[in-house]
């Protein structure tokens, strides 16, 4: 059979095949090894030139290696949305600051 890995990266191309204007991959890449985890992440990478792509997931660490912008929300509610590297380096809210330093959640 197909590895995890694989058979997400399957999943994507057989999505993108009818060509739609957005992706919304929910945790791509949890229960994944750091190899596999990789090339998702990769694929991501590739795949934004061409598709709008929306990731919803907790791993911070991922959400600022592969995205342009960045939505925080807690509870249902947006919180603050921005650039990627502004939102995770200088946000505006004590809230997101509270969360992607630890402090809650």
């Amino acid at each position: 059979g197909l590895s995890g890995g694989q058979q997400q990266r399957l999943v994507i191309a057989r999505t993108i095949a009818v060509e739609p204007e957005v992706l919304l991959l929910d945790e791509p890449c949890s229960a994944l090894d750091p190899i596999s985890t990789l090339k998702i992440e990769e694929l991501i990478y590739e795949l934004k030139s061409k598709f709008t792509i929306v990731i919803v997931t907790h791993n911070m660490q991922q959400a600022a290696r592969v995205s342009d912008y960045t939505a925080f929300m807690y509870m249902g509610k947006l919180i603050e949305f921005g650039d990627t590297d502004t939102l995770f380096t200088n946000p505006a809210k004590k809230q997101t600051e509270d969360y992607i330093t630890g402090r809650y959640g």
